[in-house]
């Protein structure tokens, strides 16, 4: 069965627009139709889980960034085992520093623009404009919508989640990191990534999952897809590292040696 017959009016007219732009020698705008029907794609992802996840990672790269730059300077200075993290001038600084990695994550990931903006960038590089209209219109059906959840959860978000927990880059029992674990598990169990979904009553989403341009998406998103959203953690984690080594901890440390030099006496 032809595909484009499943599609509802609105779209069959959108792929005849596209056609008869190629035919009528009208680049830009057939560039434009694929841009938005990319668009429309990219933005019926589900950006929370990358984002969670990236949350959880980049502030724990932040707390070990903190804490070895604690410890460093504390043994630097000679201050014996007294200087660890249970220590209010220890805890001063941490708390200062944490502030930095908190800022740049909300500047720098919790914005989606990236996430879509990067997705669209991958899959404009495999798709056309006819087959990315036709995803996205899929997906905006009920059995293409329940589709949809499945690839963002499982296809995406399982295999991120994989990335950082087998690589040691995300902990679930660090200290100082509770809060952003906390709402990874709410976004992740929000999703029922164990809820039974009958596609059985739905053609369109076995059709999707078996030929194209649906098998080509999901190797796109599989592949390109994560290492959009993989490079885009990793590189803001590095910047969290960088940013709170680049902190002022002296004041702290200053106030620690200065109570140590006062209980000595």
């Amino acid at each position: 069965m032809n595909i484009r017959a499943l599609l509802p009016g609105l779209c069959q007219g959108t792929l005849l627009l596209i056609a008869s732009l190629h035919v009528a020698g009208m680049p830009a705008l057939a560039d434009e139709a694929k841009d938005q029907a990319i668009a429309r794609l990219a933005a019926s992802h589900d950006p929370e889980i990358p984002i969670a996840i990236g949350r959880a990672v980049i502030k724990q790269a932040g707390l070990k960034a903190i804490r070895a730059m604690l410890a460093d300077r504390g043994r630097n200075s000679g201050f014996g085992p007294d200087w660890k993290p249970s220590a209010p001038d220890w805890q001063a600084a941490e708390g200062q520093l944490t502030k930095l990695v908190d800022g740049l994550i909300a500047v720098r990931l919790d914005d989606a623009a990236w996430f879509r903006d990067g997705l669209g960038g991958a899959a404009a590089n495999v798709l056309n404009a006819e087959e990315a209209d036709e995803i996205a219109t899929h997906f905006a059906t009920e059995g293409g919508g329940e589709q949809r959840v499945v690839v963002d959860l499982l296809l995406i978000g399982e295999t991120v989640l994989a990335n950082y927990t087998f690589t040691d880059r995300l902990d679930y029992r660090l200290k100082g990191a509770e809060r952003e674990i906390a709402h990874l598990q709410e976004v992740w169990w929000a999703r029922e990534p164990f809820r039974v979904r009958d596609f059985s009553r739905y053609p369109d989403v076995v059709r999707f999952a078996g030929e194209n341009p649906g098998i080509k998406y999901t190797r796109m998103l599989a592949i390109q897809g994560i290492e959009v959203i993989t490079n885009r953690i990793d590189s803001i984690a590095a910047e969290a590292a960088r940013t709170v080594q680049a902190g002022n901890i002296e004041p702290y440390v200053e106030a620690y040696r200065r109570r140590r030099t006062a209980q000595a006496k």
